[in-house]
C-alpha cells in the first residue's frame, strides 16, 4: 500500500513538474520587467487585472458606488457615457482579449524619439488580440505594411507618417512597438531563446522597487539621468543653455520607483527616490501637533528647507534674487527646523480657516524679523487675546481674512482667523493625536522623519458637501441644462459616503540610498497628482 502510495505522489509531482514547465512556455516569463532590455529607461504595468478587479471591491470608492442612493444618483450620467458607441466597443475588445498583465515601456529615448512597446499577457485567442491591433491601426493615418517571420514568429510592420507600428504574438503574449528590434527581444525572451541581462536583474531597479509596496496592482519605474540626457541634448540643438546646478540636480535621482495598491477600504501607494548620500539632514521632532484641535481636517507636519531654497533663488531669479535668497538666508538662521500647515473647520463654518506654524531656532532673530516685518506696516496692531500677544495688519485684511501673527514659545504662529491664531498660541485643549479619526495614521505618524500629513476625510467631506449642497441645487435651477447630465433630487445624504471614507495619510522618509513617500486614503496621492497635471495638461494653451 506504502509502494503504491509513493508511486502516486511521484507521478503526480512529474505531472506537476511538467504542467508548470508546458504553462511556462505557453503563457511566458510572468511579468514584463523580465523581459525588457536591462537598460529601458520607462517602465509601467498593471501586474495582475484580474486579481485588481476582485481587490477593487473592498475599496471605498467601490463601497460608495454600491449605495443605493449613489446608484440612484449615478443612473443619469451613467446612461450618457454608456451612450457612447465607444465605450461599448473598447469594452468587448478587453472582454475578448482577458488581459493578465498590460505594460508600456521606454527602451530608449532620443531628441525628437522615443522607443516604445507595449505588452499584453492575455488569456483570449489571437484573433481577438490580431482584431484589437487591427481596430487600433484603424485610428492612425493609412500606410503601407509589411510582414517578416523571426524563429517562426510574425512581426506586421506598418508605417504611419513618421512612425512604424510592429505588432507580434508569442505564448499568450502580444506586443506593439515602434522599434521592430525590440519586438524581437521580446519574442525570444517569450519562447525562452534568450538570455542575459533585463530590466528586473538591473541594481538601480531592484534597490529601488525594493523599497516600495509588496503584490501592488501598479508598478512603474523611471531613470531621471536617460531622459534629462534627451532633454538636454533636444535644447542644445534649439541653442538653449543648461544651467549646471539644476543639471545635477536632477542627475542626482538615479532612479524613481513607484507601487500603488489596493488594500481594503484604502488606496496605498509609495514612491522610492534612488538618491545615494541622501542621509535625513534632520528629523520631525513632532512638537506642531500640540497648535491642532479636534477640528483640525488638515495637518501637515514637515522640516524646513530655507538654507536649501536660497541658493536656488540666487540662481533662479538672476538680478532680483538677491534680496529673496538673504531674506530665505536670514530665515534659515533664525527659523527651524520644524514647519506645520494646519487647517481647521468648525461644524457650521462656510469654510475652512488655516495657519501655519513654524518653530523659532533663534528667539531674539525670530522676534527682530519680526519687528522689521511689522515696521513696513505702520497702521499695525498689537493686541492681547487670551493671554496671547496678536500682531494684525488692518490694511491687508477684510471682511473674510484677517492676516495675524503670534509668538507661541518656541514657534511663530500665522493666520488668518484671529480666534484660531489665539487658541493656537494658547495650546491649550485635546489635539488631534487624541482623536479617533487619527489613530490609522498614528504609525506613519511615529516613523515618518522628513514629512507628515493627515487629512480628515469625513469631516473635510461633510463640512464641503453641507456648504456646497445648496448653492448645487440652487445652481441647478439657474442651468437648466445641468439636469439633463444629474439629477439633483437624488444628491446622496452626506452619512451615505462619510461613513466609508479612510484618512488620507502622507509620510516621507529618508534612507542612506533615497527618499520614501508613502500614502494612503480614499485615493492614493500619486492619483492626486496624476490628476492635477492631466488637468493643467488640458488647461493648458494648446491643450484641447
Amino acid at each position: 500500500m506504502l509502494k503504491k502510495l509513493l508511486v502516486a505522489v511521484a507521478v503526480l509531482a512529474v505531472l506537476i513538474a511538467a504542467a508548470v514547465v508546458v504553462l511556462r512556455y505557453v503563457a511566458g516569463p510572468s511579468n514584463g520587467a523580465a523581459m525588457l532590455p536591462a537598460g529601458t529607461v520607462f517602465y509601467a504595468s498593471l501586474n495582475d487585472i484580474p486579481r485588481s478587479a476582485l481587490r477593487w471591491q473592498g475599496t471605498a470608492l467601490a463601497r460608495i458606488a454600491r449605495e443605493p442612493e449613489v446608484k440612484a444618483f449615478l443612473e443619469k450620467p451613467l446612461a450618457r457615457l454608456q451612450a457612447d458607441p465607444g465605450a461599448g466597443e473598447a469594452g468587448g475588445i478587453l472582454a475578448g482579449l482577458k488581459p493578465g498583465q498590460i505594460f508600456v515601456a521606454a527602451t530608449g529615448v532620443a531628441a525628437g524619439r522615443a522607443d516604445i512597446v507595449v505588452g499584453f499577457q492575455y488569456w483570449g485567442g489571437k484573433a481577438d488580440f490580431d482584431a484589437a491591433v487591427a481596430r487600433l491601426r484603424k485610428e492612425l493615418p493609412p500606410g503601407p505594411e509589411s510582414r517578416e517571420s523571426h524563429e517562426g514568429d510574425e512581426i506586421v510592420s506598418t508605417s504611419h507618417g513618421s512612425f512604424v507600428l510592429g505588432s507580434a504574438t508569442c505564448g499568450r503574449w502580444g506586443f506593439l512597438s515602434t522599434d521592430p528590434s525590440v519586438l524581437r527581444v521580446l519574442l525570444d525572451r517569450v519562447a525562452g531563446r534568450a538570455s542575459g541581462p533585463v530590466l528586473a536583474d538591473s541594481p538601480d531597479y531592484r534597490s529601488a522597487t525594493g523599497h516600495t509596496l509588496p503584490a501592488p496592482d501598479v508598478t512603474f519605474f523611471l531613470r531621471p539621468p536617460k531622459i534629462v540626457d534627451a532633454l538636454l541634448e533636444a535644447g542644445a540643438s534649439l541653442g538653449a543653455e543648461a544651467i549646471p546646478e539644476q543639471v545635477r540636480e536632477l542627475r542626482a535621482t538615479e532612479a524613481v520607483a513607484g507601487a500603488w495598491k489596493l488594500d481594503g477600504p484604502a488606496q496605498r501607494d509609495s514612491i522610492f527616490l534612488l538618491r545615494p548620500g541622501s542621509a535625513p539632514a534632520g528629523v520631525v521632532a513632532r512638537k506642531a501637533i500640540r497648535f491642532t484641535s479636534p477640528d483640525s481636517v488638515l495637518y501637515v507636519n514637515f522640516l524646513t528647507r530655507f538654507a536649501v531654497l536660497a541658493p536656488l533663488l540666487r540662481s533662479a531669479l538672476p538680478g532680483g534674487g538677491d534680496a529673496v535668497a538673504e531674506l530665505a538666508e536670514s530665515a534659515a538662521e533664525s527659523f527651524g527646523p520644524e514647519g506645520a500647515i494646519i487647517a481647521d473647520w468648525q461644524n457650521g463654518q462656510t469654510t475652512p480657516s488655516g495657519l501655519v506654524a513654524i518653530e523659532i531656532r533663534d528667539p531674539a532673530g525670530a522676534a527682530d524679523a519680526l519687528a522689521k516685518l511689522i515696521a513696513f506696516f505702520p497702521e499695525a496692531l498689537v493686541t492681547e487675546r487670551d493671554g496671547v500677544r496678536l500682531f494684525s495688519i488692518p490694511s491687508v485684511s477684510n471682511p473674510f481674512a484677517s492676516p495675524t501673527l503670534a509668538l507661541a514659545g518656541d514657534f511663530l504662529i500665522a493666520g488668518i482667523d484671529p480666534a484660531v491664531v489665539a487658541r493656537a498660541a494658547g495650546a491649550a485643549g485635546p489635539t488631534l493625536e487624541s482623536q479617533a479619526s487619527f489613530a490609522p495614521a498614528l504609525p506613519l505618524y511615529r516613523s515618518s522623519d522628513d514629512l507628515f500629513a493627515f487629512v480628515d476625510t469625513r469631516s473635510l467631506f461633510e463640512r464641503a458637501y453641507n456648504a456646497l449642497r445648496p448653492v448645487i441645487l440652487f445652481g441647478a435651477q439657474l442651468m437648466p441644462g445641468v439636469s439633463q447630465t444629474i439629477d439633483t433630487a437624488k444628491l446622496p445624504q452626506t452619512e451615505t459616503i462619510t461613513r466609508h471614507l479612510p484618512p488620507i495619510i502622507l509620510s516621507e522618509k529618508r534612507f542612506a540610498d533615497g527618499l520614501l513617500v508613502e500614502s494612503s486614503g480614499p485615493f492614493g496621492v500619486s492619483q492626486i497628482a496624476l490628476a492635477l497635471a492631466a488637468a493643467t495638461a488640458v488647461g493648458a494653451p494648446g491643450g484641447r
